[in-house]
């Protein structure tokens, strides 16, 4: 059986007359696959409106979207023509339109096939057609006179079953035969590369064997230690490392892996300057790295640099021949570098296109070679790259519409904006989506309409909010968004209405935010039948803003009818007039609010009788009331920003009592001290003081990088000691490395900064690599690494790879690819 097939969608249009040759269809594809997918390497995938999933939005449109998609459009009419796919719009049938895109998708980019079928409508019929026949004869007439499309006719099942087949199946053999044809094409570029290799493998002497001249020197010499009595004793790490890269080269395709280990890389790197390596051997240790790339383990920099690599295209050259590995390698390493496609070796772009995404490239290649198109690729790329797209693959689908959108970015954010929209991918990269809509209030009101029914939950909320902030959102769309299956995005069109005037009841409102969750699996979110509880969450910020909207009185009133289970108002009229009621809410703070408690209860006995239901229910939760009035009155003090609150501050976080909350670390970060910060460490294990966010999101729900924002403000004058202090907490390490400015780094000794690299956490040494690169002179970098490599360096290769980086590549390259790194990683 094949390793892989190849998906061929087919699009099914037709009005609802044809019901039987659609269920026809569907079996001849059926049968088609069980007989041929295994032996053809394809499998073929009908595709129609009853296909369709349903979402938000013009239902032809999301029937269009899956049109898109597919390769080949096979439209049969009968006697019917089909209903109005819109209000209003050019287009007077849902098959029309589905057929009109089609036509035009294949003028501008040569896709999809097309092929019609007619049934054959009686005599009878045609003596009196009726409107909706008039329409299909005057269709077929219109096909008929321009004599650019083929078409069929049928007059039973059968028939239509056998024409049907033959037309997927001659489709088939035609992609079988294209993809022959490029095999072909591609095992040529491979020669031609491999030639090229060999030619450049060359340079130095043309005479010399596999081994080279030193390489064959080197072996003589070794062999001959090994015969002699105690000689085996002499023999080097460098030398053992070295017969093993000569072996390397010369290894055969029967042969395992041919990468030399990383161990003995990282050997010959340190000894580096004591040996004398052949250009043929500066070319195995070169492959040794890409093949590592990933791993960020092995050295790769000197070499390229000693082979003259960035002259030569080397890079370009290894993303055309080799392993795998190497291929990626040498891709990301482009990436990283920004490294421009040369078109003065013996291919050009295209024929790099064509190898990196053929059909039968690994998917692994094709994701490197999507990624580095994604930072270097212009929009004469987009044709290749939306080939992947169409193709829909999903483990290339993400990395091709990621690649679209940034090429588009570097020329117009309204076209990317717009490519966002017609691809419609059900997953964005939450950085992409970020830069996109930065700035979101220049984005023109009539593109941002086009997205409100997005596939993807997190382009809703955006657009749905900045619509909302304009008020701008269109009240029918958003009726219909008040339905959306995302909390936020119903939150966001709850609060556009009631700007636009619409009134909500408590109970209207709370229904919009709070949606019942069905079969939900025991232990999630509290089992079977329980409610929605990141709606919950929203649902409580719309009653906090519908308080602060209220007049003093109202406010004051809705107060007064609160109960111990509910303190919102009083929180909201707290912070409002915190001149007012300040001191009391201090106390309250500081008492952790035993005392309202207790008054509290006092009321509701007062109320419904001391021994009311509602007492005994309130007493078994006292501890956990307490808990939320007090993390809520710390938050506004907080929020305050009032200098005398600092010991107060202090004295709840110490007592842990409250749960954790951005707002304490950033009161600490403005007003705290040094003393302070293992008060910040400690507080980032305590559970989140909104606990569904902390269970989507998991334990860390950005709080590292807030605690050490905080932490670098308060220690920044004495970063040696504080990263002492971090050590043990390796994600907080790293992100103050990636906080500190470049002048403080510069200011560490030699010691702190080795001490950083020989980190036990990998993302710690990473990080202070990136960094040294970023803001050390080349000097002190190559005095740094020969001082790393001199020790026990021999877990920690991934500093020996970034530093070696910083030195062997172009400063300004260098420095901007380490940022580059460094935000990627470390800020998204």
């Amino acid at each position: 059986m094949p390793e892989s097939r190849k998906i061929v969608k087919i699009f099914l249009a037709s009005p609802g007359d044809l019901q039987e040759e659609r269920r026809a269809a569907k079996s001849v594809v059926d049968e088609f696959n069980n007989n041929w997918a295994d032996h053809l390497s394809y499998h073929v995938e009908l595709v129609g409106w009853e296909d369709t999933i349903s979402v938000y939005g013009r239902p032809q449109a999301t029937i269009n979207r899956d049109l898109e998609q597919c390769e080949f459009f096979i439209g049969m009419m009968w006697k019917r023509w089909g209903t109005s796919p819109a209000v209003s719009g050019p287009f007077s049938s849902g098959f029309e339109e589905e057929f009109r895109t089609s036509v035009s998708n294949r003028e501008k980019r040569g896709s999809p096939e097309i092929s019609l079928f007619f049934k054959t409508v009686g005599a009878d019929l045609q003596r009196d057609p009726g409107d909706e026949l008039k329409k299909v004869l005057a269709f077929k007439k219109q096909i008929v006179a321009e004599k650019a499309i083929l078409f069929g006719t049928f007059d039973s099942i059968a028939e239509f079953r056998g024409k049907i087949q033959r037309c997927i199946t001659r489709y088939v053999q035609k992609l079988q035969s294209e993809e022959t044809r490029e095999r072909a094409e591609e095992s040529q570029a491979r020669s031609s590369a491999d030639s090229v290799s060999q030619s450049l493998s060359e340079t130095t002497s043309t005479s010399e064997s596999p081994l080279t001249v030193k390489g064959a020197k080197f072996l003589r010499e070794f062999i001959s230690k090994t015969e002699r009595d105690g000689e085996q004793e002499r023999i080097a790490p460098a030398d053992v490392a070295r017969f093993r890269l000569l072996a390397s080269i010369i290894g055969n395709q029967g042969n395992d892996e041919q990468f030399l280990g990383v161990h003995d890389a990282n050997i010959l790197f340190v000894y580096r300057s004591d040996l004398a390596l052949s250009r043929r051997e500066q070319m195995g240790l070169i492959d040794s790295g890409l093949g590592h790339y990933s791993s960020k383990n092995t050295p790769l920099w000197y070499w390229l640099a000693a082979f003259d690599a960035f002259n030569r295209n080397w890079l370009q050259i290894c993303s055309l021949a080799g392993t795998t590995a190497e291929r990626v390698g040498a891709l990301s390493a482009m990436r990283l570098v920004l490294e421009p496609l040369s078109s003065e070796v013996p291919w050009d772009k295209e024929k790099c296109m064509k190898s990196w995404f053929s059909e039968t490239a690994p998917s692994a290649l094709k994701v490197a070679a999507l990624g580095y198109l994604a930072d270097c690729g212009t929009a004469a790329d987009l044709n290749a790259i939306k080939v992947v797209v169409d193709r829909g693959d999903y483990q290339t689908t993400s990395a091709a519409v990621d690649a679209i959108l940034r090429i588009n970015h570097r020329d117009s954010r309204e076209n990317a904006i717009l490519a966002l929209f017609e691809l419609q991918p059900e997953s964005v990269n939450s950085s992409v989506l970020a830069t996109l809509f930065e700035n979101g209030a220049s984005i023109d009101t009539e593109v941002l309409s086009q997205g409100v029914g997005h596939r993807n939950f997190n382009v809703r909320r955006i657009i749905v909010k900045l619509l909302r902030e304009r008020g701008a959102l269109d009240v029918e769309i958003a009726d219909q968004l008040t339905s959306d299956s995302d909390a936020e995005v119903r939150f966001e069109t709850l609060q556009a209405l009631c700007y636009l005037g619409r009134q909500f009841s408590d109970q209207e409102a709370r229904k919009i935010l709070v949606k019942p969750i069905a079969n939900l699996p025991l232990g999630l979110l509290g089992g079977v039948g329980a409610t929605d509880r990141e709606g919950e969450d929203f649902w409580n910020r719309f009653r906090e803003q519908r308080m602060a909207a209220m007049t003093e009185s109202d406010l004051e009133q809705a107060a007064s009818d609160s109960s111990v289970f509910d303190r919102t108002a009083h929180f909201v009229m707290n912070e409002r007039q915190f001149s007012k009621f300040g001191d009391r809410l201090r106390a309250a703070v500081d008492d952790h609010f035993k005392a309202e408690f207790a008054e509290d209860l006092d009321k509701m006995a007062h109320k419904y009788g001391s021994e009311s239901d509602l007492i005994e229910m309130a007493r078994p939760l006292e501890e956990n009331l307490r808990k939320e009035s007090t993390r809520k009155g710390l938050d506004i003090i907080c929020r305050k920003g009032e200098p005398q609150d600092l010991k107060r501050v202090r004295n709840i976080i110490r007592s842990g009592f409250v749960s954790y909350s951005e707002t304490d670390i950033e009161y600490l970060r403005k007003f705290g001290e040094w003393d302070d910060i293992p008060l910040i460490i400690a507080m980032l294990d305590r559970p989140s003081s909104r606990p569904v966010a902390s269970l989507l999101l998991g334990p860390d729900d950005g709080r590292y990088e807030v605690a050490a924002r905080a932490i670098y403000a308060l220690g920044r004058t004495r970063l040696g000691e504080l990263l002492s202090l971090l050590t043990p907490n390796r994600l907080l390490l790293s992100h103050v490395m990636v906080e500190s400015s470049e002048k403080v780094i510069r200011e560490l000794s030699d010691s702190s900064i080795t001490q950083l690299f020989r980190s036990e956490h990998d993302v710690v040494r990473k990080a202070a690599a990136l960094k040294c690169v970023r803001a050390l002179p080349k000097g002190r970098l190559t005095q740094l690494l020969d001082r790393y490599i001199s020790g026990d360096w021999t877990p920690y290769y991934n500093v020996i790879h970034w530093l070696d980086f910083g030195i062997s590549v172009p400063r300004d390259r260098a420095r901007s690819a380490a940022g580059r790194v460094l935000a990627r990683e470390w800020r998204t």
